[in-house]
């Protein structure tokens, strides 16, 4: 979902999947397979503050964890699989994490 690509993409082929293509991009790259359309919210509230860079690191952040999650539900061997409880925990706290960045007064500044 976060990547914009379908499992069955035609970049995928031979033993590239969209799990690793998704675990090679991790950290550092997670820009470069972010579905674009993600930013337009992050470009909506950037209004030329000096800090407008902060919405998209903090997004870059989510961005991280969300598909590290994705990862590791993911996982070719069911039991190396996290858990649903445990994955459904950890998108709450990353949402909600990111709803106090969102709402903070200074990020309202921007």
């Amino acid at each position: 979902m976060f990547t914009g690509r379908s499992p069955t993409d035609d970049k995928f082929n031979g033993s590239l999947n969209l799990h690793k293509f998704a675990q090679a991009a991790l950290p550092n790259k997670v820009m470069e397979i972010a579905d674009p359309a993600i930013w337009i919210h992050t470009e909506a509230n950037d209004t030329g503050a000096a800090d407008t860079g902060t919405a998209r690191t903090r997004t870059e952040e989510c961005l991280v964890s969300v598909m590290s999650v994705g990862i590791s539900c993911s996982m070719q061997q069911p039991r190396e699989r996290m858990l649903i409880r445990d994955a459904a925990s950890e998108m709450h706290a990353i949402r909600d994490a990111y709803l106090i960045f969102a709402n903070s007064p200074i990020h309202q500044r921007e």
